[in-house]
């Protein structure tokens, strides 16, 4: 290679691939887990997990304050494992006769990433990606002890701090 343009083409292609592996598996990881919950949770929760006021309760900003205790995180499993039902209010505005379905049915792996991604959102709905929080084997062992009713989780949220 001669060329000096084709000297800097290469240069610059091996400087893009050297800073793709660099940040790629982050990348790779918020972008599976904003799939999950594309996929599973957004047709209520809405993209970015902004909410509808009075319907469904932002998650951005809220997610990862409730995630950053142990009775948070302990919470939020069972939200995502056996649903909720009842009367919450968020931002100040009540939600009445909320309805929030089991997800159950995913797997542990999905359910973490949810979870970690509306962990990672800030009040904006801006991705601010620090790690995971919850791991698939937090969900499992969550998934192993004793089942709630929706009922019982909306309890739960009562007595976990940040969740008003």
């Amino acid at each position: 290679m001669s060329n000096p343009l084709d000297r800097a083409l290469l240069r610059n292609l091996i400087l893009g691939a050297a800073l793709l592996g660099a940040c790629g598996p982050a990348m790779a990881a918020t972008a599976g887990h904003s799939a999950v919950f594309n996929a599973n949770c957004s047709m209520c929760h809405q993209l970015g997990a902004a909410g509808v006021p009075g319907q469904f309760p932002r998650l951005a900003g809220r997610a990862g304050e409730i995630a950053a205790t142990a009775a948070g995180r302990h919470y939020l499993e069972r939200v995502v494992l056996y649903g909720m039902m009842g009367d919450i209010t968020v931002d100040g505005t009540p939600i009445v006769g909320g309805v929030m379905p089991s997800f159950a049915t995913l797997s542990d792996k999905d359910l973490a990433a949810a979870l970690n991604y509306v962990a990672s959102l800030g009040a904006t709905g801006k991705l601010h990606w620090k790690g995971a929080v919850f791991k698939p084997a937090d969900i499992a062992r969550a998934r192993a002890g004793k089942p709630l009713s929706p009922m019982q989780v909306h309890t739960l949220r009562e007595a976990t701090p940040g969740t008003k």
